[in-house]
């Protein structure tokens, strides 16, 4: 193996290992606000099971929902597309849910704003996680942070081509100031501008 392929491998296991750590930390806040919130429910917005574990790049992808269903009941987990889970799942539309109001304790957007549409849309999405849940926490990639935290890659969602044939999945990326404009009057975002991700908070 030359030393530019074992350079370049020893990045992206290093960069494997923070993405790691991260969703690790992301978890852990995910279930101290549960435990703050004394949440009985959940709603998973963006379900995906674990459609993923066969890609090494992004076999942690579904660590945060696991480790919820772990601890929590799952009432629903919805997503657009079909996902094999051990709890309750429907395709259903984050813009649109088919809930009543209050239907759960808490719900959880993982990393799933920036998939559904522009400004208005992700405006719906934040209403409607409103509406149907007490408590929420929406979580979405710091578009400046310079890993792609989807594929844990450097800089490549910079580069306009590769944005181009996925502007179906990866619609509208967001900074700290534009997700805080989606934000209801008492959403808590937490994140500094050089974070690799926001994550917004909120209780009524």
């Amino acid at each position: 193996m030359s030393l530019g392929q074992q350079f370049k491998n020893a990045v992206r296991k290093a960069i494997l290992a923070y993405s790691l750590r991260n969703r690790r930390r992301k978890a852990d806040l995910i279930l101290t606000f549960l435990a703050e919130h004394e949440a009985k429910d959940v709603l998973l917005v963006g379900a995906t099971g674990d459609e993923h574990g066969g890609n090494p790049g992004m076999a942690n992808s579904g660590m945060i929902e696991r480790r919820i269903a772990e601890r929590y009941p799952v009432k629903m987990g919805i997503n657009i597309e079909p996902a094999i889970t051990v709890y309750p799942f429907l395709i259903a539309d984050a813009r649109d849910m088919p809930f009543a109001d209050d239907y759960v304790d808490f719900a959880l957007a993982n990393a799933i704003i920036e998939h559904v549409g522009g400004e208005c849309e992700q405006r719906r999405m934040v209403e409607e996680m409103t509406r149907v849940a007490r408590t929420w926490i929406i979580t979405t990639p710091n578009k400046w942070f310079p890993v792609e935290s989807h594929t844990s890659t450097l800089f490549l969602h910079w580069i306009p081509a590769w944005r181009r044939g996925r502007e179906a999945d990866f619609t509208r990326l967001l900074s700290r100031r534009e997700f805080r404009a989606l934000l209801p009057v008492g959403a808590e975002l937490t994140g500094s501008l050089i974070s690799p991700t926001f994550t917004a908070r909120y209780a009524r």
